[in-house]
């Protein structure tokens, strides 16, 4: 026992106390700030998992029992579900920034039905044609490059590492960031006691220490890009529209006088504005109806705003924002799937 004691205060003198840490690189282009407070709009595509084959978790994302589990028919598996499950928490984080980001669900659709399969999405060379495809500002491009774990009988250590690229309309980067975060856990993650110094290592192989670590370098990656610090982590409490929409078409561009109508359908009694471009801000919308069925509660809201004669000739978008009255940090914000043309004609008459 003596002698055991020994050899296990050898190893404390060797190895280094709480191998816990971040690497990071970034680069940013000058323009990038300012297009983000003008309302940048963005897709997150699909991410890619390029981590290497040895050490990779496939069934990290289960619980502590599966953890062994190394099945190579689920190592497929298991790299979609890595990737998908840390673009989720980029999209989660980023919906608070001052990015306007597209619902992955419809891009992911919107992409498929010009063409591209997975691999085509997640691949920067196209973003340019993903832009034109889905008419945003820019396009978000993420690998998984490491997502893995090693033990060395008394230690472990748990790794997660995330590539993120933002890429203009025309495939020009606008920003990249690579975050490598670690975890140790037995003599490399601190003291833990004799008793304990067998089962902590195999605790720390546990898919949700990776998920963990994976929580929190989709987060600072996520404020690397937006460039401010979030009101609040993600919730399933952030209200949504799940429509946003004019309410009657207009044929030929909007003349002074006459009425751009915007209707929203999304969560209950929230405060909920438009903006029309750069035109106008903050234009209120009102509560007209609510429903509550199988599928939840929902709310329509209404507002207008009247072109007036001083208002330059433009085309325009229409951005809708919705917020827990009173509650920072819960605002969501989304864009109109088109455009609004302001009077190019200024000797016509409204309604014409």
């Amino acid at each position: 026992m003596r002698l055991l004691r020994l050899v296990l205060l050898a190893l404390f003198g060797l190895l280094l106390l709480g191998c816990t840490g971040s690497n990071v690189r970034r680069r940013e282009d000058p323009r990038l700030p300012k297009l983000r407070a003008m309302g940048f709009r963005i897709v997150v595509v699909p991410f890619r998992t390029s981590a290497p084959e040895e050490g990779f978790l496939a069934t990290a994302l289960g619980p502590v029992g599966e953890v062994l589990a190394l099945e190579q028919s689920g190592r497929e598996r298991g790299r979609i579900e890595v990737a998908d499950s840390l673009r989720g928490d980029i999209v989660a984080w980023l919906r608070q920034s001052p990015f306007e980001v597209v619902e992955p669900w419809v891009s992911d659709t919107q992409l498929a039905h010009v063409g591209l399969d997975r691999a085509g999405m997640a691949d920067p060379q196209n973003a340019a044609r993903i832009a034109a495809a889905l008419q945003v500002d820019g396009v978000l491009f993420g690998d998984v490059e490491r997502w893995n774990r090693s033990y060395y009988v008394l230690q472990s250590t748990a790794e997660v590492g995330l590539h993120l690229e933002l890429r203009d309309r025309d495939g020009t980067e606008l920003f990249a960031t690579t975050r490598t975060e670690t975890l140790g856990s037995g003599v490399t993650g601190g003291p833990t006691g004799y008793g304990s110094l067998i089962s902590a290592p195999v605790q720390g192989l546990s898919g949700n220490t990776l998920r963990e670590l994976s929580r929190q370098i989709a987060r600072s990656a996520a404020l690397d890009l937006g460039g401010a610090q979030p009101d609040a982590e993600p919730s399933p409490l952030l209200p949504r529209l799940s429509v946003v929409s004019l309410v009657r078409r207009h044929d030929g561009p909007v003349q002074p006088g006459e009425r751009i109508d915007v209707l929203a359908v999304g969560t209950p009694d929230c405060d909920v504005r438009f903006d029309v471009g750069r035109l106008r801000s903050g234009v209120p919308m009102r509560a007209v109806a609510t429903t509550d069925d199988a599928r939840g509660a929902r709310t329509t809201y209404e507002g207008h705003y009247v072109v007036q004669p001083t208002d330059p000739v433009a085309e325009v978008p229409v951005y809708v924002t919705i917020e827990r009255t009173g509650q920072r940090g819960t605002r969501s914000r989304y864009r109109w799937d088109g455009s609004v043309r302001i009077a190019t004609d200024r000797g016509a008459k409204p309604g014409r």
